[in-house]
């Protein structure tokens, strides 16, 4: 059986994306939810292709070392269960992301699920799409106390799409918007370069579909216009490309007019005084009290976002004894069971511990890494490898991942990036590890260059470099002694 669409340079389901150590697999899932016929079916191709899965940092699933392709039985059975697109040709788009606790948020402002739904389906059905870059991103944000975007306090936890629509609440009617009377709407970003630019453009949640379909003829038009970047020739344009060239300004206006032309809609609104509430640092993580009356959902901590077929299956039957047989991925490469009586959750935690899994937070919430070598051929490190010894080192000598800044906030970020492209996290870190080759008498040994970011730049200072084994212990001193937050903290962060 072959592969069923010519390859793509982003990887997907239908056509193999090769890497050092076998082909690499991206299965999309809308809002990244699964039911439980999903995971078992998910779970059965891992135990066949003998390998695990790894949660994306867009909530979506990613299988490695795959040594031969799905069969056409394969792909016909995803399809049905809604894990594959209907059209092969779409599969190289990115998965739409939304705010991880969509529905059981007690401060969300709406139940983003239904607009998930509407705009898979339109992507699906709208062909022309497919002349879009791969990058071709959109993301829901119901505000609230998990959120997508740029609501976090932490810069690393940010989550960029080229469409962002921010659900805010308008209490008063604004000056000369007859319109806008006070309710929820959806407030449009745009993104490009890791940033996200707010257009001011507010829209009814029942007007998102038509916005959104407008957004992406006039983006079509551009990219048929300018089918190539001129930095990277046969690479497709992007909505940075867009923005840069024609500003928020104008694409607006051009959007406006393809509504009114096409659509027969009305200008659209635009405000300056309402914005988005922060969300809470990490607070995916742990045992939290749904809106709806006594139940919770429960947030995991994943080891580098990887789940065996075991633990899969586990985690589903576990969800199916005490929840609704649901689980929900996160852009922060972990996992959630929702729907979960409240009397019930003393009773499930052990049952999770068994599978080596806690809501408890920890280092390896923190600690993000990229595929690195084998897998990549552009790795210079292990960085996978390297990056679960260094959750164990600093585990055994902090009590908890000690706050970087902003004292109870959070805990360190640290990213380890086999090379400069940084796949594994697209928001700044607060600490990064760049890998590279270090000679020391005469022998080549992997090692890192440490660098200190800040809210723009993962690369903003460097402060050691040295082979892995010389890196453990300068990052713990650094981390000792910069935790100048702590005098405003009365928890006892180092063993």
């Amino acid at each position: 059986m072959n592969w069923l669409v010519k390859p793509n340079v982003c990887p997907g389901l239908f056509y193999g994306t090769p890497a050092q150590d076998g082909f690499l697999i991206r299965i999309r899932t809308p809002g990244g939810w699964l039911n439980a016929e999903q995971v078992h079916a998910i779970a059965n191709l891992l135990a066949r292709w003998h390998t695990t899965i790894q949660v994306t940092n867009r909530a979506n699933l990613q299988i490695r070392a795959v040594q031969t392709s799905p069969t056409l039985e394969d792909f016909q059975t995803l399809q049905k269960l809604g894990l594959a697109a209907q059209n092969p040709q779409i599969d190289h788009l990115r998965n739409i992301m939304c705010s991880p606790t969509a529905g059981i948020d007690p401060q969300e402002l709406i139940d983003p699920r239904p607009l998930v739904q509407e705009l898979d389906h339109f992507i699906q059905n709208h062909p022309a799409i497919t002349a879009l870059s791969p990058k071709f991103s959109i993301g829901i944000d119901s505000g609230g106390s998990v959120g997508i975007g740029m609501r976090s306090p932490r810069p690393w936890e940010h989550r960029y799409n080229e469409i962002q629509l921010s659900a805010i609440a308008l209490e008063n009617q604004p000056e000369n918007q007859p319109d806008l009377t006070p309710g929820v709407y959806y407030r449009l970003s745009l993104g490009g370069d890791r940033q996200l630019d707010d257009t001011n453009v507010v829209i009814k949640p029942e007007n998102c579909i038509s916005l959104v379909a407008a957004l992406v003829q006039v983006y079509l038009d551009y990219v048929q216009k300018n089918p190539e970047t001129t930095a990277k020739k046969g690479k497709k344009s992007r909505m940075k490309h867009l923005l840069k060239d024609w500003g928020i300004a104008k694409y607006v206006e051009k959007v406006q007019g393809h509504l009114v032309s096409h659509l027969g809609g009305h200008p659209l609104p635009q405000i300056v005084t309402e914005s988005v509430l922060p969300s809470q640092p990490y607070n995916h993580l742990g045992i939290h009290h749904q809106k709806q009356a006594g139940l919770s959902y429960i947030g995991l901590g994943l080891r580098l976002g990887k789940l065996t077929a075991e633990q899969l299956w586990a985690l589903v039957e576990i969800s199916e004894t005490f929840g609704s047989g649901q689980l929900r991925l996160t852009p922060w490469q972990t996992i959630l069971i929702p729907n979960i009586p409240n009397e019930k959750v003393s009773e499930l935690l052990p049952k999770l511990t068994s599978l080596g899994l806690s809501p408890d937070r920890g280092w390896d919430d923190g600690i993000v890494a990229c595929a690195g070598k084998p897998g990549c051929a552009a790795a210079a490190t292990q960085t996978q490898v390297h990056a679960l010894i260094l959750a164990d080192y600093l585990r055994a000598r902090f009590s908890i991942s000690p706050p970087f800044e902003g004292g109870d906030q959070g805990g360190v970020n640290i990213h380890v990036t086999g090379c400069p492209k940084s796949c594994a996290q697209p928001s700044p870190a607060e600490i990064t590890l760049l890998g590279t080759t270090i000679e020391q008498n005469g022998e080549i040994l992997e090692g890192y260059e440490v660098y200190v970011g800040d809210e723009k730049d993962s690369f903003k200072t460097q402060i050691f470099q040295g082979n892995f084994a010389e890196i453990l212990p300068r990052l713990e001193d650094f981390l000792r002694q910069n935790q100048l937050n702590l005098k405003k903290s009365q928890k006892n962060w180092l063993v």
